[in-house]
């Protein structure tokens, strides 16, 4: 017997909880979007005054001071919320089309239909050229039984995920070393001693690389999770494919799962513009191994198209 995936992903309540979560996460990533413009840009810009004007360095050094605690103190908690209320909803949303029992003791409580509802529908009006929300899934896994097509999704988000996490830290990492060496060059073209480089230039700019290492370092960790979760979802498809147990096959699906959530819940934000850039190509290759992993356990399970 086949699975509904396909069908289940793509009823109006389903892509209703897509957009919501899609909102919830556009909401969080402006807010690290504003963490960025006071930690980067802005604290650049302190440095280069002080560079100008050195009179000015007191007031670069507690402008670095105040933005590091805002970041600490609500900034980044703000996000945290939002980022763990998007979670929740891809949960429901996962549990609904992957036909999961919904963990209390994991997730919590159910997302309130009122959120989903409001947070859809400012999403509708911000919709136009965004990346459609059909087809979340491969198509090609509804072609299996429900235990193989469910692990294989779970893979494609893992695979996913992970991707793009990397890809995002490495420019950022870039972007840090290429700035930080580009003012302490201009501090020593202009004379500064090492004392007066780390007042006027490193002090300020600390904001700008204590974000950009710790955005590093968060994004490479929930990389490095997804991994081992791909990996876990890869021998549980295998253990499919041999005829494993069923219903315990069916039990460690839904630890992965909790696994996906946790890590949802904890990883780092990747702005909008970054994931349409990389969308395509990514989808292209997921698709590709979801039809990959879909055809080789057909083979496997003796099941004919």
């Amino acid at each position: 017997m086949m699975n509904d995936i396909s069908k289940l992903q793509n009823e109006p309540r389903q892509l209703q909880r897509l957009a919501a979560q899609r909102q919830l996460y556009s909401t969080a990533k402006r807010i690290f979007g504003i963490q960025l413009l006071l930690g980067g840009p802005v604290a650049i810009g302190w440095s280069l005054a002080v560079v100008a004007t050195p009179e000015v360095r007191g007031f670069a050094a507690v402008w670095g001071a105040l933005i590091s605690s805002a970041d600490l103190l609500w900034l980044t908690p703000w996000q945290k919320r939002l980022r763990e209320r998007a979670a929740r909803i891809q949960e429901a949303f996962d549990c609904d089309v992957l036909q999961l029992s919904w963990n209390d003791i994991k997730v919590g409580r159910s997302p309130d239909p009122e959120l989903v509802k409001e947070q859809a529908d400012k999403y509708a009006k911000v919709q136009s050229g965004l990346p459609p929300l059909i087809n979340w899934y491969a198509p090609v896994v509804s072609d299996l039984p429900l235990d193989v097509g469910r692990v294989i999704c779970q893979r494609s988000n893992c695979w996913w995920d992970s991707k793009q996490r990397r890809r995002y830290a490495a420019w950022v990492l870039a972007s840090v070393i290429i700035v930080t060496l580009l003012m302490c060059g201009l501090g020593f073209i202009g004379g500064f001693t090492v004392e007066k480089l780390f007042l006027a230039i490193l002090l300020p700019l600390s904001p700008a690389v204590l974000l950009g290492v710790r955005q590093f370092l968060e994004q490479t960790e929930a990389a490095t999770r997804l991994d081992r979760l791909k990996e876990h979802a890869e021998s549980l498809w295998s253990d499919m494919c041999n005829g494993g147990a069923r219903t315990r096959l069916a039990d460690k699906c839904r630890a992965l799962q909790d696994e996906i959530f946790e890590n949802r819940k904890r990883s780092p934000l990747v702005f909008d513009w970054i994931f349409r850039k990389l969308r395509n190509d990514y989808d292209a290759q997921m698709n590709h191994g979801a039809q990959e992993l879909a055809e080789e356990a057909k083979r496997r399970l003796g099941i004919t198209s």
